[in-house]
Parts: C-alpha cells; sequence; structure tokens
C-alpha cells in the first residue's frame, strides 16, 4: 500500500510534462478554494433571505421593513460568475494533467469509441490565454467585493402606516436578532470578501506555471511518438531482409 502511495507521488512528481507538477498543484488548490470562495457568495444570498424573514416576524405591530443588502449581493453574483469560470478551467487542466499522468482511460478504449481527448501539452497556448483572462476577471469581481465589503454597509427601510421611520426605530428587534447592517462585522460577508484573495494567489500561480510550461514546451525538441519509431524500425528490417533475400537469389543464379 505504501510503495503504491509512493509510486502515485512519484509519478506526480517526477514526470516528463512541462511545468506539470506546479500547474496540477497550483489547480487542484484553486478548485479547492474556488469551491470555498462560491460557497460563500450563495451564502450571502440565503443569510439575506433568512434575516429578512426573521426580521418582518419580530416587528412591532403596524411597523414593516426591508432589509438592504442589494449592493453586496450583487458584488456577490459578479465574483460567484467569476469564480465559476475559474473553477471550471481549473478542474478541466487538473484533470487532462492526471490523465496524461496515469492514463486513467485507457488509449485503446479512446480509440473504441472516438473519444478525443485534450493534450495536456498540445493545449498549453489555449490553458495560457484562458487562464490569464479568467484570472483577471476574476481579480476585478474580488476587487469591487472586497471595497464593498469594507466600505459600505446596509440599510434598513422602515414605515408605518405609510410614514417613513429612522432605524433606531427598531435598533432594538435588530439587535435582538443579532442583524448587523455594517457588512464588515457580519463574519460571513468579511470572510466572502477575504477568501478570494487566497484564490488568486494560486490563480496567478496557476497562470504563471502554465505560461512557463508553454515557453519550455515550445523550447524543447520534437519527440518522435513511439508508434512513429517503431513503424520506422519495421520498415528498416523489412528493407534488411528482402536485401539479404536478394543476395541470396544472386549467389544461386551465379551457381
Amino acid at each position: 500500500m505504501y510503495a503504491s502511495a509512493r509510486s502515485i507521488v512519484r509519478r506526480l512528481v517526477h514526470n516528463d510534462l512541462p511545468m506539470g507538477a506546479a500547474r496540477l498543484f497550483f489547480s487542484l488548490l484553486l478548485f479547492v478554494i474556488s469551491i470555498v470562495v462560491g460557497a460563500y457568495c450563495v451564502k450571502i444570498w440565503t443569510k439575506h433571505n433568512s434575516a429578512q424573514k426573521h426580521l418582518r416576524q419580530n416587528l412591532p405591530s403596524g411597523v414593516s421593513a426591508s432589509l438592504k443588502y442589494g449592493d453586496i449581493r450583487t458584488t456577490a453574483i459578479l465574483l460567484f460568475l467569476a469564480n465559476n469560470l475559474v473553477t471550471f478551467l481549473a478542474s478541466n487542466i487538473a484533470m487532462i494533467i492526471v490523465q496524461d499522468i496515469f492514463k486513467i482511460i485507457p488509449s485503446s478504449l479512446l480509440r473504441r469509441f472516438k473519444i478525443a481527448l485534450p493534450d495536456s501539452t498540445a493545449t498549453l497556448p489555449h490553458q495560457a490565454v484562458a487562464m490569464l483572462v479568467s484570472t483577471t476577471c476574476f481579480i476585478v469581481a474580488a476587487a469591487f467585493h472586497t471595497d464593498f465589503v469594507f466600505n459600505r454597509s446596509g440599510a434598513v427601510d422602515v414605515h408605518q402606516g405609510g410614514a417613513a421611520l429612522p432605524t433606531s426605530a427598531i435598533q432594538a428587534t435588530l439587535d435582538r436578532l443579532g442583524i448587523v447592517l455594517r457588512y464588515r462585522d457580519v463574519s460571513y460577508i468579511r470572510v466572502s470578501a477575504e477568501m478570494p484573495w487566497l484564490a488568486v494567489f494560486f490563480a496567478v500561480g496557476a497562470t504563471v506555471a502554465t505560461y512557463v510550461g508553454w515557453y519550455k514546451s515550445r523550447r524543447a525538441p520534437p519527440t518522435p511518438p513511439a508508434a512513429e519509431e517503431s513503424a520506422t524500425e519495421s520498415v528498416e528490417v523489412v528493407e534488411v531482409v528482402e536485401v539479404e533475400k536478394s543476395s541470396e537469389l544472386g549467389e544461386k543464379h551465379d551457381v
């Protein structure tokens, strides 16, 4: 068991793919962190709806209130979309690298069902451009979201009998329910602004590793495929056999 685990780790670290280990490392960690970021973006929406429901249920008779978290929910949507793009790319890059290293799906099976899987080295230019674009979009979305979280606050529209009331009229209810208007004082909203920058670190690392791998693949001398080598060797063997046969026939004819 331990020998098998060591063999797997050895193949992951020592492979002939350009920057294969670094690309796989950053892609896997980016995939994990981006899943957490997406979960916090969804939590902003679900928590807002839950807080709104509890607020309405605990208001004094005749008083209505609406919790306004619209700006932070908008930036959460943008961050969620950019994060999903990064998650998709990271997961796909990791999968094709693992496939190239371990050949989980046998080549014979792929040929039988006519499935063409992308090669992790041949598609490096596309990976590099896609990672650069997606990382840039993610950084922009994370910057907007972070700015809103640490510099803005939510609001509450309070009305009674058609007349607007100040937020202080229901402040005791807000405190009792634990509803905080300043975004940075809400733990899950603050974390939703901090976690994306860890994902940015791994996204930048994955992008740099991909570009370095692309550079190395362009400078590396072309290696003929094994199939072509075996075919060339078989042709040479056939030619040698034919030459030997022709020489033997010539000797017999002379005799």
